[in-house]
C-alpha cells in the first residue's frame, strides 16, 4: 500500500472530474493519489470552504446504530446504579471536532472511512464521545470553570470509570482548544480540537476511495504544543 512517503503533491490542471460524488476543480491539489483494485483512491486539499464533507463530519443526528450504541452506554449507568444530573454545561462550545496538523498547519480531516473520525459533544447530563463505534455517553460528575479559558471535567462511563479531562482554549478567534485527559492509570493523553461551529475556519484535507477497505494510509505531524500549556500534572482528583 502506498504510504506518505510517495506523495505526489500535484496540482491538475485543465480540466475537472468527479470523485465519489465529489466535483473535484481544477485547482486542487492532490496529497496522494493512488489506485487500488481498479478503484480511485486519493487525499487531496477541498479548497471549497463550502465543501459538503464539512458537513458529513460536523453531522450530530443519531442514526439507528448511533441510537443504539448511546443506549448501551447510558444503559451501563443503569445497571450501576449511576443517577445523570443535569446541569447546564459551564464551558460554552459544546460541540468539538478533531483538528489535525500537517506541515505546521491546521486542517480538519474528512477520512474516508468515518469509522476514524472523533468528535465529542457536551449537553446538560453528558458528555459524549463520538468514536467510529458510535457515540458514548459519560456521565459527568463534576465540572470546573478554572478561567475563561480552562474548564475541567471529571467523568465516568462504560469505558473509563475513572477519567478527568481538561480542556484549554489556544485560539479564541478559531475556537481552538488542547484537551488534556488521564484515564484511570494510565498516562496523559492531549490532542487539539475546534468547535464544530468554526470548522470552516480551517482548510479540510479529504481521504477519498470506493472501498473503504482500501483507504490510503495518511499519516499527520505529531501535534505540536508551541504555546503556553498550564504545567499542572493532571490526576484523577479534581
Amino acid at each position: 500500500m502506498t504510504t506518505l512517503r510517495n506523495i505526489l503533491a500535484l496540482i491538475i490542471t485543465g480540466f475537472t472530474f468527479s470523485l465519489s460524488g465529489q466535483v473535484i476543480s481544477s485547482d486542487t491539489v492532490f496529497i496522494q493519489k493512488d489506485s487500488l483494485l481498479g478503484t480511485s483512491q486519493s487525499i487531496y486539499f477541498d479548497n471549497n470552504r463550502n465543501s459538503r464533507f464539512y458537513d458529513r463530519i460536523n453531522n450530530w443526528e443519531f442514526d439507528k446504530y448511533d441510537s443504539a450504541s448511546y443506549k448501551y452506554s447510558i444503559d451501563y449507568f443503569k445497571d450501576n446504579n449511576l443517577i445523570l444530573a443535569k446541569r447546564t454545561p459551564l464551558i460554552p462550545f459544546t460541540n468539538w471536532i478533531i483538528l489535525k496538523q500537517y506541515k505546521g498547519k491546521y486542517y480538519v480531516y474528512h477520512p474516508c472511512d468515518l469509522l476514524f473520525h472523533f468528535k465529542v459533544s457536551i449537553n446538560d447530563s453528558t458528555f459524549i464521545d463520538w468514536t467510529g463505534e458510535g457515540p458514548v455517553a459519560n456521565k459527568i460528575i463534576r465540572q470546573k470553570k478554572i478561567s475563561d479559558n480552562k474548564y475541567k471535567f471529571k467523568l465516568s462511563g462504560i469505558n473509563s470509570k475513572k477519567r478527568v479531562l481538561k480542556i484549554q482554549i489556544i485560539d479564541s478567534n478559531k475556537r481552538i482548544a488542547v484537551f488534556t485527559e488521564k484515564k484511570g492509570r494510565a498516562g496523559k493523553n492531549r490532542y487539539l480540537m475546534i468547535d464544530s461551529v468554526k470548522i470552516k475556519s480551517v482548510p479540510i484535507i479529504v481521504n477519498s476511495c470506493i472501498e473503504k477497505q482500501n483507504e490510503l494510509q495518511f499519516d499527520f505531524d505529531p501535534s505540536s504544543f508551541d504555546f503556553p500549556i498550564e504545567a499542572e500534572i493532571i490526576t484523577n482528583t479534581f
